[in-house]
């Protein structure tokens, strides 16, 4: 009875260093593309088909798009277009041998997952309850995902409030910067066409990439309502809600906001 015990116990630990291996192999041959963005810019999920990122044309502001591969643990920026290099361009994100199509990711409970993708700011449903529609001419370069599965990257620390003159939003929680992933199988590439050459990121053994999608000002730039912005590229007339943190004694001075946000309901075209 006790060698069959022992006998048992080996076999226990076989199967879980077998089951342990395969987790590291499997993480070993991952090869994923994260998108991040970060500045003005309105992600639109109007369309089922795609999602596309409408960059604000807002002066001082400079668009950029960093593509950074990364191998054991070590980045390399492999591409960047920034600029009068985007400017009127309309990119497109898509694998043709394995297309699908664009997906948020929601958990069972917002509250207890932070990469729900709820938590970024929707101007239309967290604010509005209504589709706003956008200018198309308020836009400096336009980004088609054909792809990816858009999450929560992080949320702020402080909870947030909107207010207009005296009127105060119901709307009082942290604000998450939006993110995408797309997974690339063996064989697979993904393909960023729309600039004068396409650039293709392919499926590769212990291989990442980072796509940094940017619209920021100079970093000495005052601290001015970036916000406010939005509310040009938007064709309806609607109160000028602006955020502003809960724990401030005050409203002034106005916190800097000068994030990507989501429309839910509209379209870019």
């Amino acid at each position: 009875m006790k060698k069959v015990s022992i006998l048992v116990v080996f076999v226990c630990i076989c199967v879980a260093t077998m089951m342990i291996n395969n987790v590291d192999v499997n993480a070993a041959n991952k090869c994923e593309v994260k998108f991040m963005f970060d500045g003005l810019q309105a992600i639109a999920f109007g369309n089922p088909n795609k999602v596309t990122d409408g960059i604000l044309d807002v002066h001082h502001h400079t668009p950029k798009l960093e593509i950074k591969e990364i191998q054991k643990g070590r980045e390399k920026v492999i591409f960047t277009a920034e600029g009068k290099d985007l400017h009127k361009k309309v990119l497109n994100i898509s694998t043709p041998n394995n297309p699908h199509k664009p997906t948020r990711y929601y958990s069972p409970d917002m509250s207890k997952d932070t990469s729900d993708f709820r938590w970024c700011l929707d101007i239309e449903t967290d604010l509005f309850q209504k589709q706003l529609y956008l200018k198309e001419d308020k836009f400096y370069t336009k980004i088609d995902f054909q792809v990816g599965e858009f999450i929560t990257d992080h949320i702020t620390d402080d909870k947030y409030q909107f207010v207009t003159g005296s009127k105060i939003h119901s709307f009082k929680r942290e604000i998450g910067t939006p993110a995408a992933y797309v997974l690339l199988k063996q064989g697979d590439s993904l393909i960023i066409s729309g600039l004068e050459k396409d650039i293709s990121l392919s499926y590769s053994n212990n291989t990442s990439y980072i796509v940094d999608i940017t619209n920021l000002p100079p970093e000495d730039m005052a601290n001015i309502d970036h916000f406010s912005f939005y509310y040009e590229a938007i064709k309806t007339n609607v109160p000028i809600y602006m955020p502003v943190v809960l724990k401030k004694s005050s409203f002034r001075p106005s916190p800097m906001v000068c994030d990507a946000v989501i429309f839910g309901k509209s379209d870019i075209k």
